[in-house]
């Protein structure tokens, strides 16, 4: 019964894998996520390394096909898709277990990968194996040899030459006991060192679970937990390898930390200055371990206090710390911390290159919410640092992430935002940075149901949202509509249409987004002689001023004279150019962010030309992109642009969303967004911590129901050759408008009788074939319902040519 459910579950996911990877891009909620491998048996211990474009490799054991895991392999891209075979490619088609993947990036776009491999069937052996973008196997197919020495070999190691080969390292029992050797192989694969690699420590007793950092000259440092104390517990030692193979200092290593009771779980990175750190968990106190760090120099001396020092010395265990250089010469270290006595939380501290502690002296807390955090991780991102772990505060283990300043600001909720919360367990994640500020995280996974993992991933922005987030935008196309009307099933005449893109534009204005009007250019009333900008007082107007296709430009002329002073409420027939279409459009765009139509805070994301040719947009936010476009188009006499590029630049920002109208409500109006971040090449998220959207003052937008009928006078009057004339009605109604001369002979029929919507109207009226002189025009609205009075007004205008 069990295997049938099974089957029906694994059939089931496949359609949904199947459509989700022939759609792919990362997904902007939290209950979906990217699967990696869904095969039959367990997917798990996962790692991963960025690649060159924002993507990352995944490597992880897989028992898809028994009880015998084997190394599989894939290759996200940038967008979510696996370029890869599907479920992902296997590293060695050999017999026996293979265990403990690490990875390294080659600077070429591919990686190196070693793991411990059990193919003869006796003793556990170490292999490598150099892999292309494309995931071509470059060195042996079933992997090159790095040691099948007598004896197991255990937890393999990796880091770079500087020479584009590696160096390994690991625990290997040929003697007995667990010694440390390493290895280094050039880009071919051919080893460079003794066969079966280079004896590093074989002092008295175990050598354990080795670490190591290439030391930036072509070699390396190598850590290890070691027994030669005697004790029964471990001590950390290191040792440093030369580009020939030879050890730099003392004779099996040089301690770090020889304190009374257990060092274990360490870590060890560059600190950016010719040194290195090392961190660990201690239990020098006997009672619970706690989190130390130590600073070994060139010559393998320690720099700061004998045995370390601590980085949050309070009561409560510290578990499985993590490190990231925090490139000035110190780092950063996060791990789970229960000193409440109950949960286990995540806390972090920072110290400078002296080991000084640089936040609170007990540690900077990450996430003290209710239920345990644990396994966290961290990556450095320029000056602040991304963590992810795993948090029980829903009940089930889900993925949360934060993101931290060097200075100990966090960006996000102060308890960490949620990376993916489908039901079940999600836990183990790892994560890597996606080069622009965000990262690509993975891990096992229980929510198929299957009592199996599975392993699924998703990418997160410098914003700290899946996917990058999910937005919205509306082309000038879209926001040339008129407003749907919207009416209950009792209203009148039982109207019911879904909101459109017109509704969003009156929306907007109606929620106080623009109560003192839109502004395209810089107002100057000082100067308006020199300078020309436009304004917008009502949604009706800007409904008017699009779509603009004409030539993209600055406020240069308006057709034969020159653009100065304020051009109010211009339709299209009056000013049409695409650059003043585009900019009016992105600013509608993000004001419908700020007043919560679409998804908060689109006017920070960030535009990024991935093109060879230069763009002045480049790394400004939409917002900065918008003011710098006012300022080219006013004081275009200051600047040198290309006014074609800024227009196009505009238009794929309005056009980066764009899809069908679907909504949350429509009582507010709040549109769906289902398109991430990730899915557009050219924009990011932003990278400053994010200000609360502006609060608006509601106020009568142009789709309510008018108390009074009127017929306003025409604009411009007097005027040559194109006017305006608008008027209100306070119920649906048959309408004619027709134009006469001093004669009273009716010379333009504008509107014949047509069923028009309650509201404000707008019509314009084109002169040319006319000759100058005064004219009349006359409004007739009939009330649909017939229980309305027959309304009849005129006014006089004037042509002059």
């Amino acid at each position: 019964m069990r295997t049938l459910v099974r089957l029906r579950t694994s059939l089931l996911f496949l359609i949904v894998v199947c459509v989700s990877q022939a759609t792919a891009d990362w997904p902007c909620r939290t209950d979906q996520s990217v699967p990696i491998s869904t095969n039959f048996g367990n997917q798990w211990n996962i790692r991963l390394v960025a690649d060159s474009t924002s993507g990352g490799f995944l490597a992880w054991q897989d028992r898809r096909s028994g009880t015998a895991d084997k190394i599989y392999l894939q290759h996200m891209s940038s967008t979510g898709v696996p370029l890869w075979v599907a479920g992902g490619i296997a590293l060695s088609p050999t017999s026996g277990f293979q265990y403990y993947p690490q990875m390294l990036a080659d600077g070429a776009g591919g990686l190196f990968i070693v793991w411990q491999d059990n193919r003869s069937g006796i003793d556990y052996d170490i292999y490598a194996q150099h892999v292309s973008p494309d995931g071509l196997l470059l060195w042996n197919p079933t992997g090159t040899r790095v040691c099948d020495a007598a004896g197991h070999q255990y937890n393999p190691q990796i880091t770079g030459d500087a020479h584009g080969g590696i160096i390994v390292t690991w625990q290997d029992r040929r003697s007995g006991r667990f010694d440390i050797y390493a290895q280094r192989f050039d880009g071919n694969g051919n080893a460079q060192w003794t066969a079966n690699g280079v004896l590093l420590c074989n002092a008295t007793n175990d050598q354990i679970e080795p670490k190591l950092v290439a030391d930036g000259a072509g070699g390396a440092v190598v850590s290890w937990l070691d027994y030669r104390g005697g004790s029964g517990f471990t001590d950390i030692f290191c040792q440093r390898v030369l580009p020939n193979g030879t050890a730099a200092w003392t004779s099996n290593g040089v301690p770090v930390c020889i304190a009374p009771n257990i060092q274990w779980n360490h870590q060890i990175v560059d600190d950016g200055t010719g040194k290195w750190i090392v961190v660990w968990q201690d239990r020098r106190s006997s009672n619970y371990d706690n989190i130390f760090a130590q600073k070994i120099d060139a010559s393998g001396n320690a720099v700061w206090a004998a045995n370390g020092i601590p980085l949050a010395p309070i009561a409560g265990a510290q578990y499985y710390p993590q490190i990231a250089c925090d490139n000035h010469g110190g780092a950063v270290v996060v791990w789970q911390d229960n000193r409440t006595g109950s949960d286990y939380n995540i806390v972090a501290q920072r110290f400078d290159l002296n080991g000084q502690l640089l936040w609170s002296s007990l540690g900077l807390p990450i996430c003290d919410v209710a239920g345990h955090q644990y396994n966290p991780q961290i990556v450095l991102q320029g000056s602040d640092c991304l963590i992810t772990w795993q948090d029980k505060r829903g009940g089930d283990f889900d993925i949360y992430a934060q993101r931290v300043g060097l200075n100990g600001t966090m960006f996000w909720n102060n308890e960490g935002l949620p990376v993916n919360s489908e039901p079940l367990d999600q836990f183990m994640p790892q994560l890597v940075s996606d080069n622009v500020n965000g990262a690509i995280i993975a891990w096992a996974d229980y929510h198929l149901g299957a009592g199996t993992t599975d392993l699924f991933s998703q990418r997160i922005g410098a914003n700290g949202l899946p996917g990058g987030g999910c937005f919205t935008t509306i082309s000038q196309d879209g926001f040339s509509l008129k407003s749907a009307v919207i009416r209950s099933r009792t209203h009148l005449h039982n109207v019911i249409n879904m909101p459109n893109e017109g509704n969003v534009r009156d929306s907007i204005f109606g929620r106080g987004a623009f109560s003192q009007g839109i502004v395209l250019g810089i107002e100057r009333f000082d100067s308006s002689r020199s300078y020309g900008w436009e304004y917008f007082t009502r949604s009706l107007y800007v409904r008017r001023a699009f779509v603009q296709n004409g030539g993209a430009r600055p406020f240069d002329r308006i057709f034969e004279r020159k653009f100065t002073g304020m051009l109010k409420n211009a339709a299209t027939w009056r000013y049409n150019n695409k650059l003043a279409g585009e900019l009016l459009a992105l600013r509608i765009n993000m004001a419908a962010s700020d007043v919560g139509i679409t998804p908060a805070n689109f006017g920070d994301i960030v535009f990024r030309d991935t093109s060879a040719q230069p763009n002045p947009c480049n790394n400004r936010t939409l917002r900065e992109i918008a003011d710098k476009t006012d300022t080219l188009m006013t004081y275009w006499q200051r600047y040198q642009a290309d006014y074609n590029s800024l227009a196009a630049t505009l238009q794929k920002i309005n056009s980066a969303f764009v899809g069908p109208i679907d909504t949350a409500s429509t009582s507010p109006l709040r549109l769906l967004s289902d398109k991430a971040m990730f899915s557009v090449p050219y924009l990011i998220p932003g990278t400053k911590i994010v200000a609360p959207p502006p609060s608006f003052q509601p106020m009568p937008d142009d789709v309510d129901e008018p108390n009074t009928f009127s017929l306003l006078q025409n604009y411009p009057n007097p005027f040559n050759p194109m006017t305006t004339i608008e008027y209100t009605l306070t119920e649906p109604s048959i309408v004619s408008l027709k134009v006469y001369n001093v004669l009273g002979q009716e010379i333009a029929l504008l509107i014949d009788h047509v069923m028009t919507d309650n509201g404000h109207q707008i019509i314009d009226f084109d002169g040319s074939q006319l000759s100058s002189g005064v004219y009349f025009y006359r409004l007739i609205a009939d009330p649909a319902s017939g229980e309305g009075k027959l309304i009849s007004q005129f006014k006089k205008m004037m042509l002059i040519k």
